[in-house]
């Protein structure tokens, strides 16, 4: 794979710097294309609808992204698809840091809550906010850069602006690894935040040393841990990359972008493909060791009736 890089007459001829490579971008718009239609039938099947307007929409934004790059390979001069690409690649994986969000709260809801600094919904609430602020500052800067492309004065403002959306993501990203961090060593030492709930949660009678994690929430813990890594070096490598400017050395290195956006991006929706929410989540209803009780149950899955154990109730203790 080519790096890309160019002479300043190159530079000229068109916005990247360099003519994006045909074969990559090919690659990467059926690598997109075949894990988007895998998650349309895993989301369906499984009845995770929020991964619709998540991964779905990241991966079909991806394809849309990548496939104005495979455009510009054969007219590196022409704009549109320059636009194109820039605006949306950028955005992308935005909706996909939702589902990491969203996926999260589900797995305290079902290990735990009282082991959380947040209540499951909250995950929702606070991070997806700060996710749709990142995605509208971002999107704005996409659009006055787009829009003013022989105004270098506007192109660099515009790059400033996505500069500060992806920031804010970052920021929230941080936030949210340091609260799942959190959360692992509490619900592994005992440490709980609150008295758990015990109308809601079949695991609140039962004693931490019989709570034992099987295959399936092993899985789903650790393709949100993976997703979560290779979506935060992508930003960091984004954030790099507009701190340096549009015609900066780094956005002109064609090998930086398909490594860092593309491969990233790619990775974190094939590690979700393999350890599907949807159906993980599905799997693990059923455990007795932390599913939901009936009462929780029935909206999750009315067709999933895990018995709730008989057991003495157990009270752990609380960190003052």
């Amino acid at each position: 794979m080519s790096s890309g890089n160019s002479t300043s007459a190159d530079t000229q001829i068109n916005l990247y710097g360099y003519t994006p490579t045909r074969s990559v971008c090919y690659i990467f718009v059926i690598l997109y294309a075949a894990s988007t239609l895998l998650h349309i039938w895993q989301s369906t099947r499984s009845k995770a609808w929020w991964l619709l307007p998540t991964v779905v929409l990241a991966g079909i934004a991806e394809v849309i992204g990548w496939a104005a790059r495979a455009k510009s390979s054969y007219e590196p001069d022409a704009r549109m698809p320059y636009i194109i690409q820039t605006s949306i690649l950028v955005l992308a994986p935005t909706p996909f840091v939702a589902a990491l969000f969203i996926g999260f709260g589900r797995i305290s809801e079902r290990l735990g809550s009282e082991y959380s600094r947040l209540r499951p919904k909250l995950y929702s609430r606070i991070f997806l906010t700060g996710d749709l602020l990142s995605l509208l500052i971002q999107g704005g800067g996409g659009g006055i850069a787009a829009s003013a492309l022989n105004d270098q004065s506007k192109v660099n403002l515009g790059s400033r602006v996505i500069l500060v959306g992806l920031i804010v993501q970052l920021f929230s990203m941080t936030v949210f690894c340091y609260m799942m961090a959190e959360y692992a060593f509490r619900r592994f030492t005992d440490r709980p935040f609150r008295k758990p709930d015990m109308a809601s949660y079949a695991e609140a009678a039962v004693p931490m040393s019989a709570r034992t994690m099987d295959r399936s929430m092993k899985l789903l813990i650790t393709g949100i841990c993976v997703s979560t890594a290779l979506i935060y070096i992508r930003s960091i490598y984004r954030i790099i990359e507009f701190s340096d400017g549009y015609n900066g050395k780094i956005a002109h290195t064609q090998v930086l972008f398909n490594v860092f956006d593309g491969m990233m991006v790619t990775l974190a929706m094939y590690t979700l493909n393999a350890m599907h929410p949807g159906m993980l989540l599905r799997a693990t209803a059923g455990v007795s060791a932390y599913a939901m009780a009936q009462t929780s149950l029935t909206s999750f899955d009315r067709r999933t009736s895990p018995t709730v154990p008989t057991v003495e109730v157990y009270q752990p203790r609380l960190q003052k």
